[in-house]
């Protein structure tokens, strides 16, 4: 496998992790990885500490400094392109070196990446669908798909840890919502990792990721399961309606408790708030447009 040049816009990130590597006695890729490994760890709140971590308190700071020049690039690049893949570059790069070509990785680029999701275009787009990548490498396809038609779950899979984790790290930063599972896609029911990632952005506006369980993957993917797994959606559902209807301006929360709650008519309504009907059923159907948004993303997080 012929040497990957990275391009001039990751090389600053580049000579960060080479730079650690050299004062640690490393190699650049294992660094690469604890790189992964530091910003899923961040962005998991309530996760527990990370046990095997090995770097020291002036390291940290180098590991901060690479996360924020990654962020930047990003920035810079997405501004540019609609997506970027810096982390893609690098793990090509790390395993084209000398004595390293045994790992060589080659992933599409991002050209072919762009043609392919062309493709697939309709008239009408596509959104609210489940979009899968059973080999899903750093999650360049599914990044392309993602800016071309927002709104969909993707799910990555790939039977590498480190494509994988850079898939995870970037449907975090470009903003998709779907998980990625570390396994043979040819084996669905082996499990070795899983994440979800940016599980609540639709309702905080905060990137997170959250670990999946063996159990929870099991729950999901297992037909003996099912019922449970719907018990557990229904009572997920039932609070997120709730939390959904106290963030309502004050009036809109008011008559749709009155109407859904205590069963009141329209009129009953307009009557007692001394309000037109008119007002009444503006009100419900703002309220009922939010739920049903709220809803049709429940979905497509739970099925």
């Amino acid at each position: 496998m012929a040497k990957f040049e990275l391009s001039n816009e990751v090389k600053p990130l580049d000579r960060i992790i080479s730079r650690l590597a050299g004062e640690c006695g490393y190699e650049v890729q294992q660094v690469f990885n604890d790189l992964l490994r530091y910003i899923i760890h961040g962005f998991s709140p309530g996760a527990p500490p990370l046990k095997d971590w090995k770097y020291k308190r002036q390291q940290n700071m180098a590991f901060l400094e690479m996360t924020r020049e990654w962020v930047g690039i990003m920035q810079r690049q997405t501004a540019l392109s609609g997506w970027f893949d810096a982390f893609g570059e690098l793990h090509m790069a790390y395993c084209s070196k000398s004595g390293q070509q045994y790992l060589g990785q080659f992933f599409t680029p991002a050209s072919i990446c762009e043609l392919m999701v062309q493709c697939t275009r309709t008239e009408k787009g596509t959104t609210g669908k489940r979009i899968s990548d059973p080999t899903c490498g750093s999650g360049r396809l599914l990044l392309a798909y993602h800016v071309h038609f927002p709104g969909n779950y993707l799910v990555g899979e790939d039977i590498s840890r480190t494509c994988c984790m850079m898939t995870v790290c970037n449907m975090l930063i470009h903003g998709c919502v779907g998980e990625v599972i570390c396994h043979d896609s040819l084996m669905p029911d082996k499990f070795t990792d899983g994440w979800k990632v940016n599980p609540t952005l639709q309702f905080s506006g905060l990137p997170s990721i959250r670990r999946i369980s063996k159990e929870e993957y099991a729950d999901n993917h297992t037909a003996d399961n099912q019922i449970r797994h719907l018990l557990n959606a229904a009572k997920e559902l039932e609070y997120l309606i709730s939390v959904a209807v106290e963030k309502m301006p004050s009036q809109r929360k008011q008559i749709y408790k009155m109407s859904r709650m205590e069963g009141l008519s329209n009129d009953e309504i307009a009557e007692r708030l001394v309000i037109s009907k008119r007002t009444v059923e503006n009100h419900l159907t703002l309220a009922l447009a939010d739920i049903r948004k709220l809803i049709g993303f429940f979905i497509l997080i739970f099925f």
